[in-house]
C-alpha cells in the first residue's frame, strides 16, 4: 500500500503538484508584472522630457514668483527630473493661461500651469471670455491658501474699513477675472464701499509701483503672499495700512483686522461673500490640461505632495519669504470645486450679480502711456 502511494506521488502526484506550482507562479507573475511595469514607467516617464509651465500674469507678479520658486524643487521631486520652461501668458487676469491649457496645450504631461483661484468658479459665475469647464482640469495642488488684503498707502486718508463706506478710494486692478478687480466690486455692491477701480495693470508688481507713485491710493486686494515676497518692507515699516482681510479664515498675522465673515451684516450677505471668496482657499493652483492620463496625473500630484514636505523646499521658502499657509492637494481642490457647483441657485445668482465685471469694463481701462513718455 505504501509502495503504491509512493508510486502515485512519484508519477501522477508529482505531476499534478508541479502543475499547480507552475500555475501559481504564473498567476503571481501576471499580478506582479504590471505593478513592476507601472513603477518602472513612473520612474522613467519624465526622463529626458520638458514640462512647459504656463504662468498666468506677467513677470514679477505673484504667479510668476511662486511658479519660478517652485520649479527647481518640483523638478527634483518628479521621477526622471524633467526640464522646465516657464512661459508668461499675460492678459485678462490669468484667463489667457487657463484657456491655453484647456484648448491648446497637449494633454500628455508636458504642459502644466498656474492660474488664479477664480478659474475654478469662472464657469459658475458665467465669466465672459472663458473657454473651459473648470471641473475637467487635472488639479495638481496649491502651495498655499490666499488672504487678500485691502490696502491704503500710508500717505492716504484711510485708517479702517469703515472709512471705505464713507468716501471713495482709487485702487489699481488687473483684468476682469482678477481678484483686485472683482473683490472691490463685490464689496461695493454687497456692503456699500466706494472703491474706484483703475484697471488694466499686467501684474501685482505694476500695481504696487502705481501705489508708490501715487497713481492710485491703494488696492482692493493684494495677496499677503505677494507682499512678503515682492514688498517685504511694506507692512513692517507701515508703508501701507491694512484695512480688511478678504478671506474666509483670518491670517494669524492680522488678528485684529476684520475678515469676510465679520464684514457681512446679514446672513444673506455672508452667504454671498463666502461663495465669492471661496476662491481664496485655492490660492494660486497648479493644473494640467483635461484628459491628461491618470498615471501621469498621479505622478504630478504625488510629486507635488512630496515636494511640500521636502526640507530643502521649506528652507528655501523661508529664506525667500514664500508664504506656504494651508497648502492644498489636487484632490482637495477638485472636491471643493464640486461642492461649490452644488450651491443653491439663488445664492449663486446674487454672487454673480455682485461679481459682474461689465460695469468695470464700461468705466474703461488704465490709460496707456504715450510712446514719447
Amino acid at each position: 500500500m505504501k509502495r503504491g502511494l509512493n508510486m502515485l506521488w512519484s508519477k501522477g502526484g508529482a505531476l499534478r503538484f508541479c502543475s499547480v506550482l507552475l500555475l501559481s507562479m504564473a498567476a503571481l507573475a501576471i499580478t506582479v508584472a504590471p505593478a513592476q511595469a507601472q513603477a518602472q514607467s513612473e520612474q522613467s516617464f519624465y526622463k529626458g522630457k520638458t514640462i512647459n509651465m504656463a504662468v498666468g500674469g506677467g513677470p514679477g507678479g505673484g504667479y510668476d514668483l511662486y511658479a519660478r520658486f517652485m520649479i527647481p524643487h518640483y523638478q527634483r521631486a518628479i521621477p526622471g527630473n524633467p526640464r522646465f520652461v516657464a512661459q508668461n501668458h499675460i492678459g485678462a487676469g490669468t484667463l489667457r493661461a487657463a484657456n491655453f491649457l484647456y484648448e491648446v496645450a497637449a494633454p500628455d504631461g508636458t504642459h502644466i500651469g498656474t492660474v488664479g483661484g477664480g478659474t475654478a468658479t469662472a464657469e459658475l459665475f458665467k465669466t465672459k471670455g472663458i473657454r473651459f469647464d473648470p471641473r475637467k482640469y487635472v488639479w495638481i495642488g496649491s502651495l498655499n491658501s490666499e488672504v487678500g488684503l485691502v490696502l491704503a498707502y500710508h500717505t492716504q486718508p484711510f485708517e479702517k474699513f469703515t472709512d471705505l463706506l464713507e468716501r471713495p478710494m482709487i485702487v489699481g486692478g488687473g483684468g476682469p477675472t482678477s481678484g483686485n478687480v472683482i473683490f472691490p466690486l463685490v464689496l461695493n455692491r454687497v456692503l456699500g464701499t466706494k472703491f474706484q477701480i483703475v484697471a488694466g495693470y499686467g501684474s501685482t508688481g505694476e500695481i504696487a509701483l502705481a501705489i508708490e507713485r501715487g497713481e492710485v491710493q491703494g488696492t482692493g486686494s493684494y495677496h499677503y503672499s505677494s507682499i512678503i515676497s515682492s514688498k517685504p518692507d511694506w507692512i513692517p515699516k507701515k508703508e501701507v495700512k491694512v484695512l480688511a482681510q478678504l478671506a474666509l479664515v483670518k491670517h494669524p498675522k492680522f488678528p485684529d483686522v476684520p475678515h469676510v465673515p465679520e464684514l457681512a451684516k446679514t446672513d444673506e450677505q455672508r452667504e454671498v461673500l463666502e461663495l465669492v471668496f471661496a476662491r481664496q482657499q485655492m490660492g494660486r493652483p497648479f493644473l494640467a490640461p483635461p484628459k491628461t492620463p491618470d498615471n501621469v496625473a498621479k505622478i504630478l500630484r504625488t510629486s507635488f505632495n512630496k515636494m511640500l514636505t521636502d526640507k530643502q523646499f521649506l528652507a528655501d521658502a523661508e529664506k525667500r519669504r514664500i508664504d506656504l499657509t494651508l497648502p492644498m492637494a489636487g484632490e482637495e481642490i477638485h472636491e471643493l470645486i464640486e461642492r461649490l457647483y452644488k450651491r443653491p441657485a439663488q445664492v449663486v445668482e446674487k454672487a454673480i450679480a455682485a461679481s459682474d465685471t461689465s460695469a468695470y469694463r464700461k468705466k474703461g481701462k488704465k490709460k496707456k502711456k504715450k510712446k514719447s513718455e
